[in-house]
């Protein structure tokens, strides 16, 4: 019984014979004495014949196309490739390829490869095919740009969103550097989540991000965990210590996509289990400017947070840091964010000022004055910010001079005792704060005091951890902490005097100035031309919320009024949002309820009752609603009292921020209001008030006036030291974009439609504004697919398939539209050629290649689609935008080409993509291959 030792050759397999020659195998016949192979010879005098298949040898030559043929179903199929060399070895013939698309190189049985006719040689030899290539052709080239737009952007990873443009250049412009390290500094309200989440499918798409570990304030992280799903379908991502805990380290294996908070990995007992773990591809860091200092009240140590990334550094690959304000006029502690993104550039980032261009391989910045929309108009409309004088009436006025008299005691009974006093100043300090706020704060304060004088409670001294990790927390954790203040008294006669201050509070509360300013002229006047009105009102303090919830639901009716604070879980905050969103009216929250909220869709306008002493922290609650999205002009109303010296001292700050802001916007030679947005972010983030604030009651108003001049001007020159230093940074550039084969959702669709149509699979009908499509899959989709139902229904839209059962989310993770890439891209499918006739301007040969690029290890680091337009005059074009709307419509029909010039053509479109393949290599990405995909010639 014959047995066969060797591979039967495939079809298409080039063979060598000792008499015949080299020839084609046409086809296999299996015998009982073994396999015959009827053969067309190379020499044709010999026509066919048949021969025995152990008689012939590998035919194939360096140089030709081939594709490899599995020996069975389950083997994988390495697709297409290139001949680079043969050998003999034990009397096996075997031939090396390198298969473009998986970036392999292998030695394989020369029996199992089949040639093929490539892109080159098909057009140079007119094989053009027949009428159904150009549309077979157009379907080729968006499979493979849909894909590598979004393997380079992640731009596409969600159908029924377009992000930005700037958002799109953010992402191609960190994948197309050949690193990850990289410090994402846009402005607040840019999107940072949507530019990660951009970032994070593309990697996910390129197989770069198996392991990646997100650490975020611990306010954050449920939020981050329910965008990253709901916006990008990153589902598989845990909270540590919420949704996992790990006992031993072999357990990190099993979550490999991972949020944690950076005050709980901080820890010693966390931070130990942390780093027995598995090394990641990428660690995130949000909000990276808290690395450079921790923060307890007014005291900065930078020591554990950063610790802790310094350590992950050594346990990554890559480190992305994101943060709105890096700098923060500490050129120090910048540079120490700058080192941990580049350890080894540690000598040239400690040189900055003398090579500030390194900051262009190392920080991306966006600012709200540069970012459009897809059609180049700027989408920010701009804010205006009102000033609302609250007059003191007399009782307002008693209660103030005498609270002005046991602040003064206090603050000097805290300065004779020294270090020991510093609780009293503290509390000092809070109810100067809580006296700003409302009536109803420092009238709760003054009797919680008084009863911890009653009850003699024991001393407790200020818990700086308590204090907060994080200042948004400040206003919350001050007011609970006044609870724990000692309980005798801070002063002679400080009893006498709490009982006189809390008569005089119970006064102001009958008629409050302040709370009647806003309820009875402010409020009003917002809802008199739209009753429905939604309006955001902020404030430090849990009392003044409660305070101004019962003073709204007593005008408005019960239910009007939603409240979030620090202390709400994260689900029950969005509830509170969603109902506000849905049908409340007001929404009051604190500084730490409305960390990372963003309510730009359903409001505009928001109301200030009191003002925090960080002036950064004012910008930051505007942007809540000053951000992507918001379609109206922001307005914003700021409540203070003239007649109050801190409220003074408040409003002389920020006229003056405003002034400063000014005149930095006018340096640019044009003042216009985008850019102050900007600088107005910067100069709040690098002026301290703090100290003057707390030793205004000393100084006096003048005094103070002059600290704060100084203090901004040492803002102001910090501010221009810091533009001046961005302008090295990378930014959203629109030529850059220009030179992209910019695929878009449009293209996404077009493609999709052309395949139903193409493989006659038939759309049944569309509901829901066409976001729901009933379609039904022939025999053979079915049975190519795997499944047995035929009749399906899609959408684009996530809110729909998340309430719908049995509804496809047609996105690029979707099976069905994977399998649709897939058999576009496919030799099988076609379309590797195709001449066209007039379409809109196109003229002559259009050749779409893959550029790619190797890292140093000889690994594939980046690929780029490019189409070259030669025009009949020899004249080059890349990327033409009339070649990339030419892929949505339906311009199309086929040309009988008879043109004799195609080689010269084809050889014009190569050295254009070898200039373009130089042009963008560097230290970190070398030259790897120029593959053409397809090519067209299009006749005028």
């Amino acid at each position: 019984m014959y047995v066969q030792k060797r591979l039967k050759p495939v079809i298409g397999c080039w063979v060598l014979h000792e008499k015949f020659g080299r020839g084609l195998v046409r086809q296999v016949l299996d015998n009982i004495d073994g396999v015959t192979l009827k053969v067309g010879w190379q020499n044709r005098e010999y026509g066919q014949t048949l021969v025995s298949a152990s008689s012939v040898a590998s035919g194939f030559m360096v140089g030709m196309e081939v594709q490899h043929v599995p020996v069975s179903k389950v083997e994988l199929c390495l697709k297409e490739g290139i001949v680079l060399k043969v050998k003999e070895i034990a009397g096996f013939h075997q031939v090396l390829v390198k298969f473009s698309e998986s970036s392999i190189t292998r030695w394989l049985p020369f029996e199992r490869l089949s040639w093929i006719k490539g892109v080159e040689h098909r057009f140079c030899t007119n094989d053009f095919g027949d009428v159904t290539t150009p549309m077979k052709f157009k379907l080729k080239v968006l499979a493979h740009a849909i894909e590598n737009w979004n393997e380079n952007t992640g731009s596409l990873s969600r159908l029924d969103i377009d992000p930005l443009p700037h958002q799109v250049h953010l992402v191609h412009h960190i994948l197309a550097s050949g690193h990850l390290n990289w410090m994402i500094a846009d402005d607040v309200g840019l999107g940072k989540t949507i530019e990660t989440g951009m970032l994070l499918k593309a990697l996910e798409q390129r197989g770069q991000a198996d392991r990646v570990l997100l650490v975020t304030p611990a306010g954050l992280t449920s939020q981050w965990k329910e965008e990253l799903h709901n916006k990008f379908g990153l589902s598989e991502f845990r909270i540590y210590g919420e949704n996992f805990n790990i006992d031993e380290a072999r357990e990190w294996g099993m979550y490999k996509h991972v949020i944690g908070s950076i005050d709980r990995f901080k820890e010693d007992n966390h931070l130990e289990k942390l780093l027995r773990a598995e090394p990641w591809d990428l660690v995130i860091f949000d909000e990276a400017h808290r690395l450079s200092r921790r923060q307890y009240g007014m005291k900065y140590d930078a020591s554990n947070r950063f610790q802790l990334a310094n350590f992950l550094r050594a346990k990554t690959k890559a480190m992305v840091l994101l943060t709105a304000t890096p700098h923060q006029g500490k050129p120090d502690k910048f540079q120490s964010l700058l080192m941990l993104l580049n350890p080894d550039r540690k000598d040239e980032i400690e040189t900055l000022a003398l090579n500030p261009e390194i900051l262009s391989e190392m920080i991306i910045r966006n600012n709200k004055s540069d970012v459009t929309d897809l059609e180049g108009n700027f989408i920010f409309k701009g804010k205006t910010t009102k000033a609302i004088r609250v007059t003191h009436d007399k009782a307002l006025k008693d209660f103030d001079c005498s609270l002005q008299s046991y602040l003064r005691k206090g603050y000097q009974t805290a300065s004779e005792m020294g270090q020991a006093g510093n609780a009293i100043g503290f509390v000092m300090t809070v109810y100067r704060k809580l006296a700003a706020s409302s009536a109803k704060a420092i009238n709760q304060a003054l009797h919680n005091r008084k009863l911890r004088l009653l009850e003699e409670s024991q001393s407790a001294n200020v818990d700086d951890e308590l204090l907060v990790q994080d200042e948004r927390y400040s206003g919350e954790a001050e007011e609970q902490h006044l609870k724990t203040t000692q309980g005798k008294e801070f002063f002679d006669g400080e009893l006498e005097q709490l009982d006189i201050l809390i008569a005089e509070s119970e006064q102001v509360l009958i008629t409050d100035p302040k709370l009647k300013e806003f309820k009875e002229v402010l409020i009003p006047s917002i809802l008199a031309n739209n009753k429905s009105e939604k309006v955001l009102i902020f404030t430090e303090y849990r009392s003044t919320q409660e305070y101004l919830k019962t003073a709204l639901e007593e005008y408005y009716g019960d239910g009007c009024v939603n409240l979030i604070n620090g202390s709400m879980k994260h689900q029950v905050r969005r509830e509170a949002i969603r109902n506000f969103e849905d049908v409340g009216q007001f929404l009051i929250s604190t500084e730490a309820g409305g960390e990372g909220i963003n309510l730009q869709d359903k409001c505009h306008i928001m109301i200030n009752y009191d003002l925090p002493w960080n002036p950064m922290r004012l910008v930051q609650r505007i942007g809540r609603l000053y951000r992507y999205g918001q379609k109206h002009r922001v307005v914003v109303f700021n409540l203070y009292s003239p007649e109050s010296m801190d409220d003074q001292i408040m409003e002389l700050m920020h006229e003056r921020i405003e002034q400063v802001v000014g005149d930095l916007a006018s340096l640019s030679g044009e003042y216009n209001e985008r850019l102050s947005d900007d600088i107005l972010g910067e100069v709040a983030d690098l002026v301290d008030v703090g100290d003057i604030l707390l030793e205004a009651t000393s100084d006096g108003i003048v005094r103070t006036r002059e600290r704060i001049e100084e203090a901004l001007e040492k803002a102001k020159n910090s501010a221009s030291k810091q533009r001046e230093l961005f302008e090295y940074a990378a930014g959203f550039d629109p030529k850059e974009a220009k030179e992209e084969l910019n695929i878009t959702s449009e293209h996404v669709m077009y493609f999709m439609q052309g395949m139903f149509d193409l493989l006659n699979i038939e759309v049944v009908g569309k509901t829901h504004k066409d976001l729901i499509w009933q379609i039904k899959l022939n025999d053979a989709v079915a049975t190519d697919l795997g499944v047995r139902r035929t009749k399906w229904q899609i959408t684009f839209d996530r809110a729909l398939h998340a309430s719908r059962e049995n509804c496809e989310m047609m996105d690029l993770d979707n099976f069905l539209f994977k399998y649709l890439l897939k058999k576009a891209k496919s030799y099988e499918f076609g379309g590797l050629t195709a001449s066209i006739g007039k379409a809109s301007q196109l003229e002559g040969a259009v050749i779409c290649s893959y550029l790619r690029w190797q890292n140093s290890l000889g690994l594939r680091q980046r690929q780029e689609l490019v189409a070259i337009q030669v025009c009949q005059d020899k004249e080059v074009a890349l990327n033409t935008q009339d070649f990339c709307n030419w892929l949505k419509n339906d311009d199309i029909s086929y040309y009988e080409s008879s043109r004799r010039d195609l080689k010269e053509l084809f050889q014009v479109a190569q050295v254009k993509s070898e200039e373009v393949l130089k042009a963008k290599s560097n230290q970190l990405l070398h030259p790897e291959s120029i593959d053409p995909i397809a090519a067209a010639l299009f006749h005028t």
